[in-house]
């Protein structure tokens, strides 16, 4: 009777450390809000025809404090004054919610057309192998504007975006800016990683 007693106990006490276990391997995004604000104030910046755009938010790994020669896609942050390196604990949390991000066609405020890469791989794939031509069949005459998911400074003040504007082969550009929230305005205070095709 005894053993029967232990056995129950250890199960009991075995699946209580297994739902502790499960609470700390599933972070909750803390900046999900944020994310859906900054992206919001970016759409209603967009230029006054932003009908002509097929919204996408698109998921970029966040490299922290890599070398210049290494150059992978994604946006690159170096430790400076803004991404402290005492705080790279909560960078790679927050890589990790980036990562699991999923895009939410109701948080944004615009009634808009809007699409994922996802969604834009698999037409393209079902199509004649020309992305533009399979994009101009679903969407008619309209440019691409991409935003990354937002990846935030510690305190939540700062972040970075990555932006770009594709209208066909050879015509895009883009870059990656720093924005500070000033007044409940996130404002673009400094670019870089500027592109053009």
């Amino acid at each position: 009777m005894k053993h029967i007693i232990f056995l129950f106990l250890l199960i009991v006490v075995s699946c209580k450390k297994g739902e502790n276990r499960k609470e700390k391997m599933i972070p909750k995004d803390e900046t999900l809000d944020l994310k859906y604000e900054i992206l919001n104030q970016l759409i209603n910046r967009t230029e006054p025809s932003s009908d002509n755009y097929v919204f996408v938010t698109t998921l970029k790994r966040v490299y922290l404090n890599e070398s210049d020669k290494f150059r992978p896609q994604g946006i690159i942050v170096k430790y400076d004054s803004i991404f402290l390196l005492e705080d790279s604990a909560y960078y790679k949390n927050q890589e990790k919610a980036v990562y699991d991000f999923r895009f939410v066609k109701k948080r944004i405020n615009k009634n808009l057309e809007y699409t994922t890469d996802e969604e834009l791989h698999k037409s393209s794939e079902n199509g004649n192998g020309d992305f533009w031509t399979d994009f101009r069949k679903k969407y008619g005459n309209k440019c691409i504007q991409r935003f990354s998911v937002p990846f935030f400074n510690k305190d939540k003040t700062m972040c970075v975006v990555q932006n770009s504007t594709s209208c066909g082969p050879l015509d895009g550009n883009g870059y990656t800016a720093i924005y500070k929230k000033v007044d409940g305005k996130w404002i673009e205070v400094r670019t870089f990683d500027h592109w053009i095709s």
